[in-house]
Order: C-alpha cells, then sequence, then structure tokens
C-alpha cells in the first residue's frame, strides 16, 4: 500500500496582499492568494467536477422536464469530486404525481450503472423520487423522518440538478421563503439581528442526527466501512454543517444596508433577505466558508489551517488504494493503520481550526455562534 503522504505545512507568516491587488475569480481563490497557499487536492476536484456534471444532464435530458429535475448531492455538489465518489441523486418532483415518475427514476438507475457510477449508498435516501410537497410542508414534526429532512437540508446546502434545474430552482426558493416567512424573530423581534433562527436550528438538528446516525449505522453493519464514514464525519459532513450555520450567521454579519432597511421598513417584506440567504446557499460550502474567512477577523493562521487540512483529506479521498484501504478496514485495526491516523490528525487540526474560527478570533462571529448556534 502507498504510504500516505505528511500532511502540508502552508507558509502564513507572509503578510497578505491588499484585496485591490487580488486578482478576480471566487472568494476561495481569492483567499488561497491572500495566503499564499495552494490547494492542489481542492483544485484537481473542482476541475474534474464540471465534466462529470455536464454528463450527468446528457444522461437524464430527455428523461427529466420543467416538473422534475435530477438533483444530485454529495462531493458532486460540493465541487469535490474524486474517482471513488458515489453519485448520490434524487428525482425531485415539484408537480403532480405520475406513474411514470417510477420509470423514470428505473431508467436514471439503469443508465448510471451502464456509465460506471458509483451507486449510492444503502440507506435508501438517494436513487429514488422525493416530493417537494414533502420538503416544504414537513418541517418539524412527527411527519419530518430522518429522510425527509436529509433530502431537504442537503437540497439547501448541497445540491446542484444537472438536468432540467427548474423543479430544483423552485423548491429551493419556496424553503427559503417559508423559513423565513415563518421566523416571527426577524420581523417583530425588538433585537436587531437578522439570523434566521428557524433555519438555524434545523440545521444543528440534521448535524445532531447525522452524528448520532453515524453510530446506529457503526451497530447496523458490523463496523463495515466505519474508517472512510468517520473520516467524512469528521471533515466533509462537518464542513456541510460550517457552511450552514455560515450562511445564517452572514444574514447578520455580511447583509446589504438596503436590505436590512427592507426588514424594518413599513412593508416588512423577507423578500430581499431571502434573495440574499438564497446567494449562499447556491455557493459550493468551501465558498461559503472562503468568503466568511475574507470578510472576518479570522486570522490568516486559522484559514490557513482549516484549508489545508481539507486539502489533504481531498487529496486522501482521491488516491484509490488509500479510499478502498479506509473503506475495508476493519475496526479492531484502527489504532496501528497510518492511513487513519492522518485522517484523525486531520479531524483534529480541522476541528481546532473551526475552534478558533467561531470562538477565538473573531468576536462578532463568537457572539453569534453561542447565540444561534450552541443556545
Amino acid at each position: 500500500m502507498t504510504q500516505p503522504p505528511a500532511p502540508q505545512v502552508l507558509d502564513t507568516t507572509s503578510q497578505p496582499p491588499p484585496p485591490e491587488q487580488l486578482a478576480p475569480g471566487s472568494d476561495l481563490d481569492r483567499l488561497a492568494r491572500r495566503l499564499g497557499c495552494p490547494l492542489p487536492a481542492i483544485e484537481r476536484a473542482r476541475q474534474r467536477t464540471p465534466a462529470v456534471r455536464a454528463a450527468l444532464g446528457r444522461l437524464a435530458a430527455d428523461l427529466c422536464s420543467e416538473d422534475c429535475s435530477l438533483v444530485v448531492y454529495g462531493s458532486l455538489a460540493r465541487a469535490e469530486w474524486t474517482p471513488g465518489s458515489d453519485v448520490d441523486w434524487t428525482l425531485l418532483v415539484d408537480g403532480r404525481a405520475s406513474p411514470t415518475h417510477l420509470e423514470v427514476v428505473r431508467a436514471l438507475s439503469r443508465r448510471l450503472d451502464e456509465g460506471g457510477y458509483c451507486r449510492p449508498g444503502p440507506s435508501g435516501v438517494f436513487g429514488s423520487i422525493t416530493f417537494s410537497h414533502d420538503l416544504y410542508n414537513r418541517i418539524g414534526g412527527q411527519q419530518d423522518s430522518n429522510d425527509n429532512t436529509t433530502q431537504r437540508v442537503l437540497l439547501l446546502l448541497e445540491s446542484v440538478a444537472p438536468a432540467h434545474p427548474a423543479a430544483r430552482e423552485r423548491t429551493l426558493r419556496l424553503l427559503v421563503e417559508r423559513y423565513l416567512a415563518d421566523d416571527r424573530g426577524l420581523l417583530h423581534s425588538r433585537r436587531p439581528r437578522l439570523v434566521p433562527r428557524y433555519l438555524a436550528n434545523d440545521i444543528v438538528r440534521y448535524w445532531r442526527t447525522m452524528a448520532v446516525d453515524f453510530v446506529d449505522k457503526q451497530r447496523g453493519r458490523g463496523g463495515a466501512g466505519w474508517a472512510l464514514r468517520y473520516a467524512k464525519l469528521r471533515l466533509s459532513r462537518k464542513l456541510l454543517f460550517v457552511s450552514g450555520m455560515l450562511a445564517c450567521l452572514g444574514c447578520e454579519l455580511f447583509i446589504p444596508p438596503e436590505v436590512r432597511a427592507a426588514l424594518s421598513g413599513p412593508e416588512r417584506s423577507v423578500a430581499p433577505l431571502a434573495q440574499h440567504l438564497l446567494s449562499f446557499l447556491r455557493r459550493p460550502p468551501l465558498e461559503v466558508v472562503a468568503h466568511a474567512l475574507l470578510h472576518t477577523e479570522v486570522r490568516p493562521e486559522t484559514a490557513a489551517q482549516l484549508l489545508g487540512a481539507y486539502d489533504a483529506f481531498l487529496a486522501i479521498l482521491e488516491d484509490d488504494e488509500q479510499r478502498k484501504h479506509l473503506r475495508q478496514l476493519p475496526p479492531d485495526r484502527l489504532s496501528d493503520d497510518p492511513v487513519f491516523t492522518q485522517v484523525s490528525q486531520l479531524g483534529r487540526r480541522f476541528q481546532e481550526a473551526l475552534a478558533h474560527m467561531f470562538f477565538r478570533d473573531d468576536p462578532n462571529l463568537t457572539r453569534l455562534m453561542i447565540d444561534y448556534g450552541v443556545f
């Protein structure tokens, strides 16, 4: 087995250039330039992703319509595609139910198999039909199952529609508008903060559900695949939670003055805030995090540690041998395995950087995270 490379140590001693000297591009590009740190694995994954999305779009073009979108989640939606990634997908229906939808799902499954794409995991959440009605009308309560919560939150935080995106776009906008319209504190509270607590609580709930379900899967599957799922929980799943919280906190931290004025004016419309929030939710999680790192007082050393740990994690996932090794590693071999040891170290570095980011470097971010993410 190939020995895992040592985690990259990023040089953050130099002063960042002023913002006006940064080349145009994404927030992640600008942040990497400011820090002076290459992110080769992240960049390779970003370069691979568009071709895979385009191929899926062609595969499903004749099967979807204005009323149903092929929606994909996971690494493909986060622009972190690696050769061993699964394709987690659903047929999102935003319209009348039809017997033909089941035929479309079967045809999509067959074409994905023929194309050599990795099937979704055995949980049953993906590879089937999702109705927008359930996502919109069953937020909380007895009918909001784990599967429904997963589909809804992932649609918000990490989803793209390679074929016929109209159904996804309508559902995404309706969900955001409902979260905001039902959040009475945004319009009627005496506190001036614009953090959507209703949405933030659902994101926190989903993160805790993932952590609890991780143990349930460990028990139900007898430890099979534990090490790989552990790595994803510590890094990519945690990144998803972080990006969701930052999108919510960004409604206060990064809000344009005209949007704040619209919420305090006589009409008290949440539409401008919904548009602002959607602008974050449509970005990959790493872009949301990079935006926050660029526009808060988080130290360059913290940003470099966070991104460096994640880049090293993606480097492991794109190595087919190391990925398979983690998937097949038995639980009784964890303590002395070099690949798992590296993954654990990366998880600790990532967690340490997040602790600095949210609770030590920027007092405004700390105050908001305590009030909305903890209490």
